[in-house]
Order: C-alpha cells, then sequence, then structure tokens
C-alpha cells in the first residue's frame, strides 16, 4: 500500500478524549497514513506504546487541580515549551494535517498548526464544544461532532459524523439482546476515567434495596477506582453477591454485549460505545464536568428514550435502585431502550470523517 503521508492527532488525557483518538489512528493507518499521537502523561494509560500504527510524542502539560494563580504560573512556561518542541517534530516530519480531539494539552499543538498554516480539524466528543476546540474552531476547516447542534458549535464548521469506535466495539454491533426475566442477568457498571468515587459507594446499597430473589439472579461487573476496589468488594460480598471489581476491564465490549443493563457516567465515548452495541442504561452524570457537558450529553441520548437520567442527590440511592426494579421489570421497557441506544449509533464515523480530510486536501483518490 503506498503511504499517503504523516498526520498528527492531538488528545487530551482522559479516556474519552484519547479512545477516540486511537480509533482513528487505526483507521487511518490501515489505509496509510503514518500517525503521531501526541498526549499528556495521563494519556499514556490508554496507548499502546508498543503500538505499530502510531507514535506517541508526551506533552508536559499539567493536569493537576492547582490554584488559578499557580495554574497561570505552571502553563506560562509549559505552553512555549510545548509548542516549541511539537513544532520542531512538525518541521522535520511535515504531517499534512492535524486532528485535535480537545482537552488541554492540545493547544500547544494545534497553535503550532496555525503558525505552520498545517490544515487543521477538530473532533468534539461532547454535546459542549470543549474550551480548546472553541477557540481554535475558528482556525479549523470542519469540526466533527457526534452530537447534533453542539452547544458553541459554529454551524458553517460542523459536521454530525459521530466518535470514532474502536474495532473491537464495532465488531459487537447488533449483538442478540436478551431482555431482563426470570433468569440470571448482567449488571455492568461503568464509572469512566473520572469520577467513578460516587457510583462505588451509591450503586452496591441501592442494590441492597432490590428484592432478595432479584439479587440472587444478578451478576455484576463493577469498574471502580483503585482506592474503592477494597469497600466495594466487599460491600458485595457482605450481600452475598456475585460481583467482580476492578479499575479496568480490557473487555468491556464484551461486557457491554452481554449485559441487561448498564449504570454509569455520561462520558462521550461510554455512550458511543454502547449505542454501537445497542443496550439500555442509566446514566448519573458527573456533577462538576466542566460547562456540565455530561449532563448535555446525558439529555441528548435520553431524550430520544434510549436512557434514564438521574443526577446527582441526597436520594439518590433510592432512586437508582427504583429504576433498576423498573427495567428489571419491564422486559419490553428494556428492549426498546436497547433499540433506541442502537439507534444514536454512528459506526461509520471514523471513514466518514477521515473521507471528508481527504477530499478537503484535495485527495482525488480518497480512500472510501
Amino acid at each position: 500500500m503506498s503511504k499517503k503521508g504523516v498526520c498528527v492527532l492531538s488528545t487530551g488525557g482522559t479516556g474519552g478524549h484519547v479512545l477516540p483518538c486511537v480509533a482513528l489512528a487505526s483507521e487511518l493507518n490501515h489505509i496509510g497514513w503514518e500517525v503521531i499521537i501526541f498526549s499528556d502523561v495521563r494519556g499514556l494509560q490508554f496507548l499502546d506504546q508498543n503500538s505499530r500504527q502510531y507514535s506517541i510524542e508526551v506533552i508536559n502539560i499539567s493536569s493537576e487541580t492547582l490554584s488559578l494563580q499557580k495554574k497561570i504560573i505552571e502553563l506560562s512556561y509549559q505552553v512555549p515549551l510545548a509548542a516549541l518542541r511539537a513544532g520542531k517534530i512538525m518541521v522535520r516530519k511535515k504531517p499534512k494535517m492535524v486532528v485535535g480531539f480537545g482537552g488541554l494539552s492540545t493547544f500547544p499543538i494545534l497553535l503550532m498548526s496555525v503558525l505552520l498554516k498545517i490544515p487543521l480539524f477538530i473532533q468534539e466528543q461532547n454535546a459542549v464544544l470543549g474550551r480548546v476546540n472553541r477557540l481554535f474552531q475558528r482556525f479549523s476547516r470542519t469540526v466533527f461532532c457526534h452530537f447534533s447542534n453542539t452547544l458553541f458549535l459554529d454551524p458553517k464548521k460542523g459536521l454530525n459524523t459521530g466518535n470514532p469506535i474502536r474495532n473491537k466495539v464495532l465488531e459487537k454491533s447488533n449483538s442478540q439482546y436478551l431482555v431482563p426475566g426470570p433468569w440470571p442477568i448482567t449488571l455492568l457498571v461503568l464509572g469512566g476515567s473520572q469520577g467513578a468515587g460516587l457510583l462505588s459507594d451509591v450503586i452496591p446499597i441501592s442494590i441492597g434495596m432490590l428484592p432478595k430473589k432479584t439479587q440472587e439472579r444478578l451478576t455484576i461487573f463493577h469498574q471502580a477506582r483503585k482506592a474503592d476496589i477494597e469497600h466495594v468488594t466487599s460491600a458485595y460480598r457482605n450481600m452475598g453477591m456475585r460481583a467482580y471489581v476492578q479499575p479496568f476491564f480490557e473487555d468491556v465490549d464484551r461486557l457491554i454485549s452481554e449485559a441487561q443493563l448498564i449504570v454509569c457516567r455520561a462520558g462521550s465515548n461510554t455512550l458511543a460505545d454502547i449505542s454501537i452495541v445497542g443496550r439500555p442504561a442509566i446514566l448519573i452524570p458527573l456533577k462538576h464536568a466542566k460547562d456540565d457537558h455530561q449532563l448535555h450529553n446525558a439529555k441528548k441520548f435520553a431524550n430520544e428514550g434510549a436512557a434514564i437520567v438521574l443526577e446527582e442527590s441526597p436520594n439518590l440511592m433510592e432512586e437508582v435502585s427504583e429504576k433498576l426494579r423498573l427495567i428489571f421489570k419491564s422486559p419490553s421497557k428494556a428492549r426498546a431502550m436497547a433499540y433506541q441506544a442502537m439507534e444514536q449509533g454512528k459506526p461509520n464515523a471514523s471513514k466518514n470523517i477521515i473521507n471528508i480530510i481527504e477530499v478537503s486536501l484535495g485527495d482525488n483518490n480518497a480512500s472510501y
């Protein structure tokens, strides 16, 4: 296969940023692009450092929560140094385009893209355009979005293509759904890469409020922070529940496909995966997410009948238990939610994004 050239993908360090970036990188590499991924240190946990599909460049931008004054001081020297380093790499590698996936650490790469006049594209995963993406959308040729009517998006720039999806999730598309009933039930709890602590406190207690007969049929796969593993495991053990508690599930695609119900935050990547497979979900948006983007994500998903949204409140445990009971007792409702979730799926996102980019770059032999 002839090489198409070098491209740069720039992503923040959360799973919601990195995983769509990796999905697009895989597809780009498959059709002949040499891919360089820029990310911060946090992103390394989601990247394969031995990958043959892309190379990795780490950007030293602090992600720690600091006072505003300390943050400004840090960024005042981190950003120029990161931009200088990224610029040197770009001058040497001569990428034909840059794609930004959002996050503070993308700022110096997108800045150098503008200064070096390298064609810039942006991919926004959430229902609210992120702050760095918001700043650079005026310089981008196109902003690829997952949700229609994304807040703060220039409609002249936006295209509703969906989020790039990893191949192992795409392979589970249209997996047969077994509705809840008087048989074993699998419940999947996903905290996401941020904000999993609340679910570790709430979900075991909510499950403890269910009828004993329902509890006996349940098998729970619960993703929790490392710091919470012991107390979550103990909570389930004390109830005599079958539960597997881990900080990360390598086969989350399989677990989504086998689950009768998913309880999770409302990160864009999780919702995109759920929509590809088609499963009902109870969404508990992260209350302090920037610009409240998780609540916007959740409401767009729920407005189509694909999920139930519960906001953080003092009565959350009782509300979660009530909704669990509702879905477990109503196979028709669970089936309808699963169908509506799958209707939100955009399995061709990567191919559509690449096609639009290649046409924009003047490639008369676009790959798709």
